[in-house]
């Protein structure tokens, strides 16, 4: 969706491009001694727009016997300009999809990571023969480089490996990494808690990892009234909440996807501290379970959306009574065209998994009443391509289509 997303503003900046190219074209010459003819250089200029437009819309070269060679030439001229954009904003996009989806592991990895940091952070800190005149003082019984599962996280070879393999590290953010330890995990009532402590069962380790996660790395944002008085305990918390946002914010500087790949990162590196508890060991969770086919999905699904985007517009105009497709929200309408393109190109789908995927899409990402509008329109449509024989499933498909 943010790639179709992507691609359509790329295809209306490159058309103004091109517009304004054959504007260039048609300017008066000022160097010039010859009187300049403004009138006709507008009307040339009008006409060679119109010619591309027309030109763009039917997908071949610029023709009219009537007008000069030089309103042609710059009709076709922009004609190739818009192409050559438009084919190399594609390809782009289209590499930028996989990348981006590669990036969601790339986050789980760096999140592991981080944790192991924070614990050598810690050890550094306990070792310090001299107290910090920049923080708070700390008594250490124990560190979280003791801790069994950020341990398991450091001695981890496949987890190290895949780090030197994308080329994931801490080493040139360690100032973060220093100030977010001291001035969040160090001053958080659990970790300290967990610190005073000389020694921990399994269990306490396991909690203190899925602390640090859950309430520090992945911080939300707290909710409260701007409004409303206080108490200062009360104001403390919230103080003390707002500060853990520093992390996520940094993270969201590193990836600036964070706000939709943490929670499926949050997930994995979760399940992952699990492990550590299970009879197998830690074990790294996988992207996907098989990425070769969700890799040909994600490239067949957005090849077809762009290819077809004219015949699945149709398709969906026939449903929008008394409603142009040009006032859909754009998002809803690039949510729709892919669920009819799913539809259409996966006959192993089941559609109303396809409906209701996509309705929770329109839910999250587009107005609030989108839900209800992307439901509608995609129920009689299916519907109807049903009956027309233009959609046909098979497999695991036929699965709950009624």
């Amino acid at each position: 969706m943010q790639t179709l997303y992507a691609l359509r503003q790329a295809i209306q900046s490159n058309k103004q491009l091109a517009l304004d190219g054959i504007s260039d074209q048609f300017q008066p010459d000022l160097n010039s001694m010859k009187p300049q003819n403004r009138r006709q250089l507008e009307g040339y200029r009008k006409l060679a727009a119109l010619l591309f437009e027309d030109a763009l819309k039917a997908g071949q070269s610029a023709q009219d016997d009537d007008a000069p060679k030089s309103v042609l030439d710059a009709a076709n001229s922009a004609l190739v300009y818009y192409q050559n954009r438009y084919r190399k904003d594609q390809q782009f996009l289209a590499g930028r999809l996989l990348e981006a989806v590669k990036d969601i592991y790339s986050d789980y990895l760096r999140i592991l990571q981080l944790l192991v940091e924070y614990g050598h952070m810690s050890r550094l800190d306990s070792e310090r023969m001299f107290p910090d005149p920049d923080a708070t003082p700390f008594i250490y019984e124990s560190d979280l480089s003791q801790n069994v599962v950020i341990r398991a996280l450091a001695s981890h070879q496949p987890l190290q490996t895949e780090l030197v393999r994308r080329g994931i590290t801490w080493a040139d953010d360690l100032a973060f990494v220093r100030k977010t330890y001291r001035e969040v995990l160090k001053t958080d009532d659990i970790v300290i808690a967990y610190c005073l402590k000389h020694d921990h069962t399994p269990d306490e380790d396991q909690q203190l990892v899925q602390h640090l996660l859950r309430q520090l790395v992945f911080a939300r944002d707290p909710k409260f009234d701007p409004n409303a008085e206080r108490t200062p305990q009360q104001q403390a918390e919230l103080d003390a909440a707002t500060k853990r946002l520093v992390i996520r914010d940094y993270l969201s500087e590193i990836d600036l996807a964070w706000a939709e790949n943490s929670e499926v990162v949050r997930g994995m590196a979760i399940r992952t501290l699990k492990s550590t508890q299970a009879m197998s060991g830690l074990t790294l969770e996988k992207l996907t379970d098989d990425w070769e086919a969700d890799e040909q999905f994600l490239n067949e699904l957005f090849t077809n959306a762009m290819t077809n985007d004219g015949q699945y517009e149709q398709l969906l105009g026939d449903q929008l009574k008394n409603w142009e497709v040009d006032r859909v929200a754009i998002l809803d309408l690039i949510i729709m065209k892919l669920a009819v393109c799913e539809m259409l190109t996966f006959p192993g789908i089941p559609v109303k998994v396809t409906i209701n995927e996509y309705i929770d899409m329109a839910k999250a990402y587009s107005t609030p009443k989108s839900g209800t509008f992307v439901n509608g329109i995609l129920d009689n449509l299916s519907a109807k391509l049903t009956a027309d024989g233009t959609l046909r499933k098979s497999g695991r498909g036929l699965i709950d289509n009624k």
